[in-house]
């Protein structure tokens, strides 16, 4: 059943003697181990500092984790962002995390389930608490597709979104590191990307829609970064990194099937058919590659020469 914990400044927190950044709530029987790795994704690092004319400008992380940490077939999800100052009128953060294990996941994928209204707190108000009852995951197919829009809108070609899934289908252990500015959908733009996934491989993605370091023990295979970023400096020295730059001219996305189901929208259910069609037709021409002998006498399989009688 799934978890989730909610971390920030306070007066007091969840656990007797702590305050300040610590945990405020969380799910009754969440193991120490596992509270201990959430609290540990909870770091943000603001562009903009508090009472700054931008800091309404300041991104909000939207993640998708997973770890052997966590044990397996175990997912983490997050939001973390700033929040209103805390109570002694310094800068805050609220983070919200979310622990489920596969046999919850929606088949629409990570991001969409992160998008639902109220999945996640965006302010906290509350006094400590423990959450008696699992959190209720939402379900969703996510089947029928429509055009990439915010693809077509940022580089005026819909086909830009199959950027990231075919990178994830030719290599999955790669990252691949998105370049964008805040004034970019940039959640929007990786919904639609991993929209054009079969629905079994959207949760193998793991994501960070605000990326500035890797936690331990994670995996995030795409890692959005604000351009001139610091951990962009670092990145330099890097050169086995896939590099996705929004902020420069993309190059052109090839033609194939992703490209046009992120062009023209479509029905996942339809591609599947399309693509068992295929295989069936690569089956029946390998079986007409058998070629049917003759029926022959039994005489004829002998290995005796036969005598001029048997030719009578």
């Amino acid at each position: 059943m799934a978890s989730e914990l909610v971390y920030t400044s306070a007066e007091r927190g969840l656990r007797p003697g702590t305050r300040g950044y610590c945990t405020v709530a969380h799910t009754r029987g969440l193991s120490p181990a596992r509270l201990q790795i959430l609290e540990a994704l909870s770091a943000y690092k603001s562009l903009f500092a508090l009472h700054d004319e931008q800091e309404a400008d300041n991104p909000v992380s939207y993640s998708h984790h997973s770890s052997r940490l966590l044990g397996s077939s175990m997912s983490v999800l997050s939001r973390v962002s700033p929040s209103q100052a805390d109570h002694t009128g310094r800068s805050n953060k609220l983070a919200h995390h979310v622990l489920l294990s596969s046999r919850e996941y929606p088949p629409a994928g990570p991001l969409w389930l992160s998008q639902q209204e109220g999945f996640f707190f965006s302010s906290w108000q509350e006094e400590p608490r423990i959450f008696e009852q699992p959190k209720l995951i939402p379900q969703g197919s996510c089947t029928v597709l429509e055009k990439a829009q915010a693809w077509e809108e940022l580089s005026g070609d819909a086909g830009h979104a199959s950027l990231l899934p075919a990178a994830f289908l030719a290599n999955p252990a790669q990252p691949v590191y998105v370049i964008y500015t805040i004034d970019m959908p940039v959640l929007q733009l990786l919904s639609e990307s991993l929209a054009l996934l079969p629905p079994q491989k959207r949760w193998q993605v793991t994501y960070n829609s605000y990326f500035n370091r890797l936690p331990v023990g994670m995996s995030c295979m795409w890692r959005c970064c604000v351009a001139n970023s610091e951990v962009l400096r670092e990145l330099n020295k890097n050169s086995q990194c896939r590099i996705v730059d929004l902020s420069a001219k993309l190059p052109p996305p090839g033609e194939g099937e992703l490209c046009r189901l992120a062009r023209e929208g479509g029905s996942m259910e339809n591609k599947k058919k399309d693509e068992a069609a295929g295989e069936g037709q690569g089956r029946s021409a390998k079986r007409r590659d058998f070629v049917l002998m003759p029926q022959r006498k039994i005489n004829m399989l002998s290995l005796k020469p036969r005598s001029k009688e048997d030719d009578l």
